[in-house]
């Protein structure tokens, strides 16, 4: 009788289940690490461009303050401060109606824009004008600011002094802060301050 001859086919080594779950956890740490990269990366970029957004409204509401008639706009400041006692007039999307605006819907568009789908209306626009260089009412700005500033506008105009105290000033200048908050929080806000003069001295 014929003896058969069977051929042994060796298996090649294959991973074993801790060399897999090994890998799997490198593979895991580095995709999570990538994962985190991105998503701070993302945050920064819209950090960012939430500040842009703000400055360049900001900006803007400034630019159209600027080019309103100075005479109606500082008539318009001491009757509302008359008005409201307060050391400050605010202005906002609601004040387009007023005679000091020549188009409603240029004011509109200034003072409530919406950019990237959000509505920069009186919640997040803030505008302020008071008296330069009047110390009385600097005082009281001073030591009352408006709730809308923040923090670090609040701690700068606190330090601030009035060095020239010449009172000829205020028939041509006004003091102006824009506040534009483009998140929740405190410090998400943007400001800028100018001065508008009128157009006799420009």
């Amino acid at each position: 009788m014929e003896k058969k001859k069977f051929i042994v086919l060796h298996r090649s080594k294959g991973f074993t289940l801790i060399e897999v779950l090994a890998s799997i956890v490198i593979l895991s740490t580095v995709a999570t690490g990538i994962f985190l990269f991105f998503t701070n990366a993302m945050k920064y970029t819209t950090y960012n461009q939430g500040k842009t957004v703000a400055v360049n409204v900001a900006r803007g509401v400034l630019a159209y303050m600027e080019r309103l008639d100075f005479t109606a706009l500082q008539q318009y400041v001491q009757t509302d401060m008359a008005t409201t006692n307060k050391p400050y007039t605010e202005i906002n999307a609601s004040n387009c109606r007023s005679s000091l605006f020549e188009s409603e819907q240029v004011c509109q568009a200034i003072f409530r824009p919406t950019i990237n789908n959000i509505v920069y209306d009186e919640t997040r626009l803030h505008v302020f004008v008071i008296p330069y260089n009047d110390t009385t009412q600097w005082d009281k700005f001073v030591q009352s600011p408006p709730t809308e500033f923040p923090a670090s506008l609040k701690k700068k105009i606190a330090a601030e002094t009035i060095e020239n105290s010449d009172v000829n000033l205020q028939k041509y200048l006004l003091k102006i802060y824009v506040i534009v908050r483009w998140g929740d929080d405190d410090d998400q806000a943007e400001w800028l301050e100018g001065v508008i003069a009128n157009e006799t001295i420009r």
